[in-house]
This record gives structure tokens, sequence and C-alpha cells, in this order.
């Protein structure tokens, strides 16, 4: 992908393309770019490509655990990192005393870690390199010892990162917030999914809405709660782009829409006119009403929004918008609701 004619990895090249990932501006399919380098750097981490790898590697740490969807390649990254630090570990620093390091060295600093920063070391590494030789920062910048360092920083990230992206953290404690007399306080699980902080994985909206995903999947609630429990997974779904939402928590959503009976869309029901079509921004003022807690809230019409067809419709809809955040099949990426 990115090596000459004689299978020498072109250094400019590859820097040019992650300027272009690290500022969100990707040339390629950022995955297939980052699969590619985790490869290359696993099955050689010492040979002549190894510090330009780990330097690509390190720049895009934080941009693959907040804009990578796929775990595979998250892993794959995790693999290359660790085997990076481990050989580069072992051969250490050869001159301690003697050259300048950059300023990203432990202790020697602040600043040289930038993404864009390491992107273009690496297009400098390749110029020195068809030049003749590397002056002493670069030296510093290809040094065993400092390259030991980006890989373990790089692994932690990226091992802290697939921890918060792609492991749904478990929600049973919240039963005691959520449940009252065996059943769920939609009132309660609805404000609190209202206050939701984007961006904040210890946000308990966050987490609220998990809880009603999972207490929708395992098919403890009764008949009337399943549609407030609805509403407030397909609110929760529709958020993941605006939010960036772990793939993990996205995945549980994705598994108690896929539990509503589909089989509704293939029949008619009596509803000729439609079936409430209402911004899915208000969705959790319906939640309420439907539940009996509406206070002044919205009127519902109850057999209209209680059809198994609307369900299946509302639980279709936001399958389809899931499906597109996490790249299972872009053309699906479509909602028929207003948002």
């Amino acid at each position: 992908m990115y090596l000459k004619d004689d299978g020498t990895l072109d250094h400019q090249a590859l820097s040019r393309e992650l300027h272009g990932i690290v500022s969100d501006r990707p040339a390629r399919d950022p995955c297939e770019v980052l699969a590619w380098l985790a490869a290359r750097l696993r099955a050689d981490p010492a040979g002549p490509d190894g510090p330009a790898l780990v330097l690509a590697v390190h720049a895009t740490s934080c941009y693959a655990i907040w804009r990578i969807r796929r775990v595979e390649v998250v892993d794959a990254l995790i693999e290359a990192a660790a085997r990076a630090a481990e050989v580069y570990g072992a051969l250490g620093c050869p001159s301690p005393s003697g050259r300048p390091h950059p300023a990203a060295h432990p202790g020697a600093g602040t600043g040289g870690d930038d993404p864009e920063t390491v992107a273009g070391v690496i297009g400098l590494i390749g110029a020195a390199r068809h030049g003749g030789g590397a002056g002493g920062e670069l030296e510093g910048w290809c040094c065993p010892g400092f390259l030991a360092g980006l890989a373990g920083a790089a692994l932690t990230t990226l091992r802290n990162g697939r921890r918060a992206r792609f492991e749904a953290p478990d929600t049973a404690d919240l039963d005691a917030l959520f449940l009252a007399g065996g059943r769920a306080d939609i009132a309660r699980l609805t404000l609190t999914v209202e206050r939701h902080r984007p961006g904040d994985p210890s946000d308990l909206a966050e987490q609220a809405s998990l809880w009603a995903a999972r207490r929708l999947l395992s098919g403890a609630a009764p008949a009337g709660e399943r549609l407030p429990l609805l509403l407030t997974v397909c609110f929760a779904a529709q958020h993941c782009h605006w939010c960036a939402t772990p793939p993990a928590r996205v995945s549980v959503y994705r598994a108690a829409l896929a539990a509503i009976d589909p089989g509704p869309l293939e029949r008619p029901c009596p509803h000729s006119g439609g079936h409430p079509d209402v911004p899915v921004r208000s969705l959790l003022r319906y939640a309420r009403a439907l539940a009996g807690h509406g206070g002044d809230g919205p009127r519902v019409d109850e057999d209209a929004w209680r059809c198994p067809r609307h369900m299946a419709e509302r639980a279709a809809s936001m399958l389809a918008h899931t499906a597109g955040y996490l790249g299972l099949d872009p053309s699906l990426h479509n909602t028929r609701y207003k948002v």
C-alpha cells in the first residue's frame, strides 16, 4: 500500500496519509490503512521500517479508539504495539548519554508527540535516509529506547480505549434505581436519559439507556412496558452519531431492537392513516405518557402507538440507522422518523 517499487516503505506517502487521518480528513478508508500498518509492524518491528511504523501507530492511537468502530482493527493495533514495545524494550537505548532525544521522550518535555508532528517526522526520516543518513534529532526519534516508550504509550491508549469502547459496562446495579415493585419506573428512567452528557462514558444517562435495552432484551418487561422501553432505546440509538457512542453500547441497543418482532411489517394493520411520526427528540415525553406519567405532556392515541406494526417500524428504522453508524452496511443508514 505504501511501498515503493523496490519494496521499501514510502515514508512520504505514509506521512501524507497519516496527516489526513489524524486531522479527520482521510484519503483512504482508515480501517484499511491502520490494519495494514498493524500487520507490517507486527511482522518485523525491528526491521528498517520499524521506527516509522511505530511512530505511525503512536500517532493514530487516539484516532483509532475514537473513530474506528471495528474491534478487529483495534485488536491488530494492540498486538502490533505490544510486539514493538517488547522488541524495542529489549534493545534499549544505545547511547543514553549522547544523542539528543525529541521532546516526547519520557521526562524530556512535552509537545513532541502531537499526532501531526509525529506524522511529519515519518516524512523527515524518509528524506534523511534517501539523503544518506539522519541527523542527531532524527536519530533520537529512531532510538530503540524512545520507540519502546512510544509503543508502550500507544499500547496503553489502545487497551484503555478498547475497554471503554468495545466492552459495554454492567448495569445490573441500576435495578435498585429503576425497578419499583418489579416494574420499570419509566418516569425516572426517561428523565435520567434526557440528562445525557455527550462524550462522557461514565454518564448515568448512558448507563440508563443500556439498562433499558437490556430490560427490553431480557423478556422480563410486561407488555405495558415494552413500548416505553423501545422508545427509550430508539432515543439513545438515534444519538449514537451525534455523541460518538461506543460501538459496544450501540450493539446492545441493536440487540434490543432486533428483539422486536418484525413480522407485523409484512401484514396490514388498521391504521391506514399511518402511525405517530414524532421527532425522535420527543420520544421520551411520549414514553412517559404511555406509561401513565404524562402529566401536562402530549396526548397519545394508545391504539396507534401500541400497534405491533408501529413498534416493528420503529425498531427497523433504528436498526438501519445504527447499522450505518457501525459500518455494517452504509446503504442502510436511513431513518423514516424525523430527528
